[in-house]
């Protein structure tokens, strides 16, 4: 039997909502590594919780997420980790952090960005470079280094690539040893450069049922960022209220308190 409307509302009332402990977690593990870390901005917190040695997060999760660390509070982050990535599979979720769209996923996620400001390479007697210009822009150029002819420039509002390549003076003006070397040149200044920490190149970590294929010390980073990203979609009004976007927050409020644990 059907249940009665004012049974369906009570009902409907009694899901649990974990976007807002989600929030009070960070806020505090946002008030962890803000002090802890003694800087200003927050690129340079985030890297010092993940990647600095006197980091306390490094000290105290690292050894949770080996292989053969199968305590109890070892085996409840690896659950957390392992039900967000399940749960984000299942969906396809962008955020745009610089502009530009991300999928909110350890398969593809930034673990190490890049500050492109200034970016040169000296190559056969031509100079390519990358850099920022004012207003934010980047300019791209190739200049042969004996003469000073500009070969090639080009100016976009953000990183974008494609669009470079793409262009007719990159195909008119330039040889194709110098495309091929302005590519890899300006494919290496990506400033989020991302990895697939499930089935990357790196040794196999086994995490609740899922392998990753990873360093516990890039997980850590992954999970720490993809959270980020999740936070800062709240932030930024970025969160449809679809059912299976919502449910990712439970796993990631349940990781955040292990880590606010590990370090109490």
């Amino acid at each position: 039997m059907a249940l009665p409307p004012h049974a369906q509302e009570w009902f409907e009332r009694a899901e649990i909502d974990y976007i807002g402990p989600f929030v009070k977690a960070w806020a505090a593990f946002n008030a962890w590594y803000r002090h802890a870390s003694g800087q200003t901005q927050e690129r340079a917190m985030l890297n010092f919780a993940t990647r600095d040695n006197n980091s306390r997060l490094r000290r105290r999760v690292l050894p949770l997420l080996q292989d053969n660390n199968i305590t109890a509070d070892a085996e409840r982050l690896k659950q957390a980790i392992c039900d967000l990535q399940l749960q984000l599979e299942e969906i396809h979720w962008e955020v745009t952090p610089k502009g530009r769209p991300e999928r909110v996923s350890l398969r593809e996620v930034c673990i190490e960005p890049k500050h492109l400001q200034n970016e040169q390479l000296d190559r056969s007697g031509q100079r390519y470079r990358a850099q920022k210009i004012q207003g934010g822009q980047i300019e791209v150029s190739v200049v042969t280094i004996n003469s000073g002819t500009v070969k090639f420039q080009h100016v976009q509002q953000q990183y974008d690539p494609p669009s470079v390549y793409g262009l007719p003076d990159f195909t008119n003006n330039l040889s194709v040893p110098q495309q091929t070397r302005l590519r890899n040149f300006y494919d290496g200044c990506n400033p989020r450069p991302m990895v697939d920490l499930v089935q990357g190149d790196g040794p196999q970590l086994q995490v609740s049922t899922m392998h990753f294929q990873c360093t516990n010390e890039d997980l850590l980073a992954g999970v720490v960022e993809t959270l980020y990203a999740m936070r800062n979609a709240l932030l930024h009004g970025e969160v449809e209220p679809d059912e299976q976007v919502l449910a990712c927050f439970e796993p990631a409020y349940k990781i955040v308190t292990c880590f606010l644990r590990s370090m109490s």
